[in-house]
């Protein structure tokens, strides 16, 4: 719907629009649970030792060797561990801005529906329409 001085006119896209933010939501359900699943298996990895190979990497069949000489070191430095952490790292940078664009479209969409209803949208977000959607929307 559009809004054009006294009269309505209503947009041929709003539907197209309604189902392609339905699917950007469901994608996005998706890949919250996917993130929380790997989480939750990161949070195991650090606890375990790294898994080993049962056969060297060269190969030529033989068995790898078990055991490292120093395994608290061994341990800290895993390349593969260290990339798990990296990981994870990155993910809490990312993760708040994600969560601030989509706590700013929710907003958006909060104010623009309660302007259409007749209220006062500046109501409908702290401060006004001035939000620092990266600080303020993202600070729970």
């Amino acid at each position: 719907m559009i809004a054009c001085g006294g009269c309505v006119t209503y947009s041929p896209d709003h539907v197209a629009n309604a189902a392609r933010m339905v699917g950007f939501l469901d994608a996005l359900e998706r890949s919250v649970t996917e993130i929380r699943q790997f989480v939750i298996a990161y949070g195991d990895a650090v606890t375990m030792p790294g898994r080993r190979p049962d056969v060297d990497a060269d190969g030529t069949g033989r068995q790898a060797a078990h055991g490292p000489s120093r395994p608290t070191e061994a341990t800290a430095l895993d390349e593969r561990r260290l990339a798990l952490h990296d990981e994870l790292k990155n993910g809490v940078e990312q993760l708040p801005y994600a969560v601030a664009y989509v706590r700013g479209v929710s907003a958006s969409m909060d104010r623009a529906l309660a302007q259409w209803e007749g209220e006062d949208a500046s109501l409908h977000s702290p401060g006004g329409s001035e939000v620092d959607h990266y600080h303020g929307a993202a600070s729970d």
